[in-house]
Formats: C-alpha cells, structure tokens, sequence
C-alpha cells in the first residue's frame, strides 16, 4: 500500500467518528507533503513549479490551523481585502482538491449525500459540505462568497453558514459591464470591508491594503509577461501545476508568496530558448522599490542552455478545471516534448490589475470584467483569442461533473475554437471523485483525438 493510499485510507476508517484526530492527521499529512515538495536534485520541477507546489501547501495548512483567522470562500472572493485583515482564504475548490490529492474525497461526498446533498451536485462543493457536516472544518471567522460563474457558490455557502450559525457575505455581480454596474458591486466591497472591521473588532489597515493591490498588480504583469513569452517559447508542465496556480492566481493573489511565484515562472520561461533560434529578449520585471523577492530553491543546473525542443510538438489549451489524478492524462501531458500543455482558461480569466487609487472600484470591474462571468460568448472570445495568441494546436474542453456553467456552454466554447481553426476536444469526467472517471474510456478519446492530431503534422 502506497503511503497516499495508507493516508486516504485512515481518514476515512476515522472521520466520522474521530473529526479531531482526522483534522490533525490532515495537517500532519499536508505538513509531511511539505517537507517532500522541496526542489532536490534532479527534479524535472522548474524551480517556480517547486515553490507553487510549497506555496499552496503552506496557504492550505494555514487556514486550516487556525480557524479564527480563516474565511471559508470561492474561488472569486476578493483575496486582497482578506490579506489585508490578516486572513487566511480557504477556498472551496482548492480544499476539496487537497482532499481529492490524498485520496481522501469519498467519504466526505458520500457523507454529504447522507446528508441530502443531491449526487448530481458540483463533486468540489459536496466534498466540502461532507467535510462541513462531518466537522472537519471548524467554524471559520467569516463565509464569503459571490454570483459569479457557479450556481452552487449561493446554496453552498448558505448551507455552510446555516450548519455553523453564523452569517455570509454574498456579492452579487452583474453580467455585463457598465459604471452602475461597477458602482453597485464597489458598494457591496465597501460593506464587505465594514463586515470584516465588525467581525475582526479593528480597522482594516490601508497600507496593508495598497500593498497587497502593488503586489497583485506586479504579479498581474508577470503574468501577462510569461503568456507574451509563452507565445514562442517551449515551457514544461504538468496537469497538478495547473491546478495549483489557479489556487495563487486567484485566492493567494495581494500576497508575497504569488508575487514570488509569478516572478519566479517569468524568470524560468526566460531560461528556454525562442522556438526557431534566437536568445529572445530578457527584459527585467520592474519591480518597485520594497516589493524585490528572491528565487529562493536549489536551482542546480537549472540554469543552462536548454535544446531546441521538438518543432512537431502539439500545443494545447486546457479549458476548466484539470483531473490531475488521472494517469492517462499525466503520461500523456507531464513534462511531455510531444504534446505541450499550455495553460488552463482558469489561469486567464482575470488579469486586471487594480487602480491603486480606487482599489475598491477596481476590484468591482475586475469580478464583473471575469471571463467566467456572464455569457459563455465572453469566456468563448476570450479562450479562441488566447489560442489564436499562443499558436495553440487544439484545445480540451472539460465538462467538470455537476458544473451547469461549464457544461452548458461547452459547445459555445467548441464551436467558437473550431470556427477559428482550433481543433477541439470536449471530454466529460470529475477533478475531485476518482470514481466519476474512467481512465479506460479517457485514454482511448485522449489517444483517438492525439493521433489524429499527430496525422496532421
């Protein structure tokens, strides 16, 4: 027995009946994970991916540790006000991964189910509501949520904050852009910040504010500098990088940690030669004064010369979330020189940088501006242009299981990429219940649409 089999297997034998020693062994298993994260040797981690992986691990564990400093959340809440307060977001997606990652999930879906939640149910929201129920998670300081994109973002947390007695935030985000539509979301983010001075019994601080909007706006440039670069460069990835920058990009955003990932990445890609020949043009990233971060990490042989990699390589775009347990998907993507991945429409779908002297407003347009929220004709636009952008050779569309808003605009999004010459994929599956994939029916599609790519070269 593998030791993450070993791990998933103790949680479930105890979680129902031993929530605190569960949660202990959580945070001992995550801190262990830690440790084993590190950048040794021979690694085919780039450094930046061997802190991303850290990063998010140290995020989880802290909100986990220390419940009165943790605001349950989605994945949209605005991230800088709550590190602005010294708060620790635990966002509904990325714990439930972390649960999926320790083959821990099952029984917290089952458990939800027990407890009514409907089997058709977003798998990322019902493992959280199993981990709510079963009392894993302590009652948090806050619950905030928004509209945007995921219809079970308001039961879920409403459910949430029934169970715990306590009362959520909810912002309501309008579908389309407009200065009242700004005006009446920055409205609902300044009663956001009177809500958590109330609930923290202090002001919120506006340095600590203004210093998490120049870090956001810096690790912003970053990585539209790194997506500049992506366009003609080769850069290794892997299925779980991914995911875990959705985690930084969205949730860790304002803080150190995503500033130093998002330079570190800009400084890797820097690292590989521009596809054709050539050195490319290094540019340096123009941080402000008080705002430098070291690479930090074991770059041995790191920094080198990298060959030329295979000019007959695919490119792929990834669209929604990435099931990064699945072992067709990870032989097929991990590292591989013959079929790159790209980028997930996750880690694209909100690079706005905030106006430092109207954060609150900034902030509002940046959650309406999303290119989740609204029309599936918005995030269409925005993923056919991306492709376009990165010479993609096709695209994968991933239904998430229970997810209305990624299923039900799949074949928007499929058609729009096929219009402008993307060939395109549309897979079913689920990223956090190992049970609602099949890997014998997901390698024969992956394979059929890989060789059919490949027949084009």
């Amino acid at each position: 027995m593998s030791a993450v089999d070993f791990f998933g297997k103790t949680v479930e034998r105890n979680f129902r009946r031993r929530p605190r020693f569960t949660r202990g062994f959580l945070r001992i298993g995550y801190a262990a994970q830690q440790r084993l994260l590190r950048r040794r040797r021979g690694d085919r981690r780039l450094p930046s991916q061997a802190f991303l992986e850290q990063a998010t691990m140290r995020a989880m564990r802290r909100a986990l540790a220390d419940p009165s400093r943790c605001a349950l959340v989605n994945m949209f809440a605005p991230a800088e006000l709550l590190h602005a307060m010294g708060l620790r977001p635990l966002c509904a997606e990325g714990f439930s991964s972390f649960l999926s990652g320790g083959k821990c999930e099952r029984g917290y879906l089952d458990f939800a189910s027990e407890k009514g939640v409907p089997e058709t149910y977003c798998s990322y929201h019902r493992a959280l509501l199993g981990a709510v129920h079963s009392g894993l998670l302590q009652k948090p300081r806050f619950i905030i949520t928004s509209s945007s994109v995921c219809d079970a973002n308001t039961s879920t947390f409403r459910e949430a904050a029934s169970h715990y007695g306590m009362e959520k935030f909810y912002i309501d985000v309008p579908h389309e852009e407009s200065e009242e539509a700004v005006a009446y979301v920055r409205t609902q983010l300044e009663r956001l910040v009177a809500f958590l001075e109330e609930g923290m019994g202090r002001r919120m601080d506006q340095d600590a504010l203004r210093l998490a909007a120049l870090r956001t706006n810096e690790s912003v440039r970053y990585q539209r500098k790194f997506i500049d670069e992506l366009a003609r460069r080769e850069f290794p990835n892997y299925i779980s990088a991914e995911m875990h920058r959705i985690i930084v990009g969205h949730n860790l955003l304002g803080t150190e940690d995503a500033l130093k990932f998002f330079r570190m990445q800009y400084e890797d890609i820097m690292e590989f030669p521009v596809q054709g020949g050539g050195t490319g043009l290094n540019v340096d990233g123009g941080i402000r004064d008080g705002l430098h971060v070291d690479g930090g990490g074991d770059d041995s042989g790191f920094n080198q010369r990298f060959p030329d990699s295979d000019p007959r390589a695919k490119r792929i775009i990834w669209c929604h979330v990435l099931p990064y347990y699945a072992v067709p998907l990870k032989k097929l993507f991990d590292f591989s020189d013959r079929y790159r991945l790209l980028i997930s429409d996750l880690n694209f779908d909100q690079l706005t940088e905030l106006d430092e002297s109207d954060i609150l407003g900034s902030m509002a347009r940046r959650l309406i501006r999303n290119h989740f929220n609204g029309s599936a004709l918005r995030r269409a636009e925005s993923v056919t242009d991306m492709a376009k952008r990165l010479e993609a050779d096709a695209a994968i569309i991933f239904c998430q299981w229970g997810c209305k808003h990624s299923n039900g605009g799949a074949f928007l999004l499929r058609d729009a990429l096929v219009a402008a010459g993307v060939n395109t994929l549309v897979i079913d599956g689920d990223a956090v219940d190992r049970r609602g994939t099949n890997d014998g029916q997901l390698a024969t599609r992956m394979q059929a649409f890989l060789e059919m790519l490949d027949g084009g070269r």
